[in-house]
């Protein structure tokens, strides 16, 4: 798997969602938070260097048994955060630690989001990178 084929299975969902009604984007969003507590990242991680701070909502992420997790009280954020956590879970180690900012503008958050809730979305990705930075293989 790869980021681009990743990213093309997301954006078509997206873009058979908006086609229907556009609030259907964030029932699809919020039925992915959903997912995310079925593994959500331990009550220990969730703690202020792991948290997304533009989120208005809590929103942590952190690397953590060899894999990405999150956990978020907002289901929409959950949701987003579920698919970043696919995302780069789905890639191996090297594949991940190439993907940018740049990469997620191809599926056009953008676009669907609120201002505050696109500004946790990338701030989210950056966290994500960082974190990746100190990982080793």
């Amino acid at each position: 798997m790869n980021i681009d084929t990743k990213l093309t299975e997301y954006k078509e969902n997206i873009d058979t969602l908006k086609a229907v009604e556009s609030l259907e984007v964030y029932r699809w969003l919020m039925s992915l938070g959903e997912k995310l507590n079925h593994d959500p990242l331990s009550k220990e991680k969730r703690i202020d260097k792991n948290k997304v701070k533009s989120c208005q909502f809590d929103l942590f992420v952190d690397y953590e048994d060899g894999r990405f997790k999150a956990w978020s009280t907002a289901m929409v954020s959950a949701g987003y955060a579920y698919m970043l956590v696919d995302i780069f879970n789905s890639l191996g180690l090297e594949e991940a630690k190439k993907i940018n900012i740049e990469h997620f503008k191809k599926i056009k958050m953008d676009e669907l989001l609120t201002m505050s809730r696109k500004t946790g979305f990338y701030e989210m990705i950056e966290i994500m990178i960082g974190k990746l930075k100190n990982v080793s293989n």
